[in-house]
C-alpha cells in the first residue's frame, strides 16, 4: 500500500534519524519526531513520553554511546505501508559497538508516522531485540 514516492520519503526520514544518531545530533533526530511522540527504546525499559523524558533519554543514550568504541549501523530497507496521511515502517537494524564496552545485536523496529503540513513525522517508535529462538522447555 502506498506509492513509491511515499515509501521513499519515509525511508529517507528513517535514514536521516540514524545518521543524526551516529553524528551525535539529537536535534536531528527530534526534527523528525512529532512533539507527542512515544518511544520504546531497545535499551530502556519504560515508555518514553514527553519532551523532558526524550531530552533525558537523548542525553543518556549519547552518554552510553560515548562510553563505547566505534559504532557500525546497518539498516535494511524498510517495509512501508501508507494510507492517506498515515504510514507504518518496519525494518531491521544491526548495531556493532567495538571495545571498549563492546555490544552488538539485531533490532526490529516499527515506526508509525503522520504526514503533517507536508512532512512525515514519527508519532511512535518501537524497538526490540530480535529473538534468538524459542526458550527451552524444561518442565
Amino acid at each position: 500500500m502506498g506509492d513509491d514516492a511515499t515509501k521513499a520519503e519515509v525511508a529517507a526520514v528513517i535514514k536521516d534519524i540514524f545518521r543524526a544518531f551516529e553524528e551525535h545530533r539529537p536535534d536531528g533526530i527530534e526534527a523528525h519526531m512529532h512533539p507527542d511522540v512515544t518511544v520504546w527504546d531497545v535499551f530502556t525499559p519504560q515508555l518514553i513520553q514527553g519532551t523532558a523524558e526524550r531530552q533525558k533519554f537523548h542525553a543518556e543514550d549519547q552518554a552510553q554511546m560515548q562510553a563505547r568504541g566505534p559504532l557500525t549501523l546497518t539498516i535494511e530497507d524498510p517495509v512501508v505501508d501508507a494510507w492517506d496521511n498515515t504510514a507504518i515502517a518496519r525494518y531491521y537494524l544491526e548495531f556493532d559497538y567495538q571495545p571498549p564496552n563492546a555490544a552488538q545485536g539485531r533490532v526490529r523496529i516499527t515506526n508509525v508516522l503522520r504526514k503533517i503540513d507536508g512532512r512525515w513525522l514519527i508519532v511512535h517508535h518501537h524497538e526490540g531485540l530480535v529473538p534468538t529462538g524459542v526458550p527451552p522447555i524444561t518442565e
